[in-house]
């Protein structure tokens, strides 16, 4: 699946309906029908004139509102029968904002193209790792973007092989140095925060090539 845009794309937006149906996400279910339409024909055309570097997840689709709180976001990851959870003390995730910079589209939905969770640049800080990725045309997620990213492949979380666990320096608190992060911490998925300066073996900062 991750090698077909398309079909990933809609393996996603099946998971976003039963999300919606659920009550877990509240959001109108006829309007996301409507609205993924479009966005699946962009990804079409990206898939056909755009490669995704080998090792990529090709495509992500989230939401730009608060469809769902980080809590209720996080109460739907699971690592070995232990639900997610949150410690960002002596923050919340609302402490964070989204960096002006990044122009996040102005739409309720819309995709993340061509994913890297960062592997190349482990042992390297979110500080430098930013730079690196302006200077390669790229973008780091926001909070919001890479919790969604591990929601709809857990994957990111688990598999040491393919993935590693996220920084998302998209979202920070202005004159603060704590970066948002998402790892297993003490058996269970853990929405927390790293400093921009520390380096980590196993946790890297998450990128895309555009958001569609």
């Amino acid at each position: 699946m991750l090698n077909d845009p398309v079909s990933e794309f809609d393996r996603q937006v099946d998971l976003l309906s039963q999300r919606i149906k659920n009550n877990v996400f509240i959001y109108d279910l006829f309007k996301l029908q409507q609205q993924v339409a479009d966005l699946r024909l962009k990804i079409s055309e990206l898939g056909t004139g755009q490669g995704v570097r080998e090792g990529n997840i090709p495509v992500v689709v989230v939401f730009r509102t608060q469809v769902a709180s980080y809590g209720s976001l996080l109460s739907q990851l699971h690592y070995k029968g232990h639900e997610g959870y949150i410690e960002m003390t002596p923050k919340t995730p609302e402490s964070f904002v989204d960096v002006d910079s990044l122009a996040i589209p102005e739409v309720d939905i819309y995709a993340l193209w061509d994913v890297d969770t960062g592997g190349s640049m482990l042992n390297i800080s979110p500080s430098d790792s930013v730079d690196m990725l302006e200077s390669k045309g790229r973008m780091p997620l926001t909070m919001y973007e890479g919790v969604q990213c591990a929601l709809a492949i857990p994957e990111i979380l688990t598999d040491k092989q393919q993935f590693n666990a996220i920084q998302m320096p998209g979202s920070r608190i202005g004159g603060d140095q704590r970066v948002p992060s998402i790892w297993i911490s003490k058996g269970a998925p853990r929405l927390g925060w790293c400093w921009f300066g520390n380096i980590h073996t196993w946790l890297a900062t998450a990128s895309c090539r555009s958001r569609v």
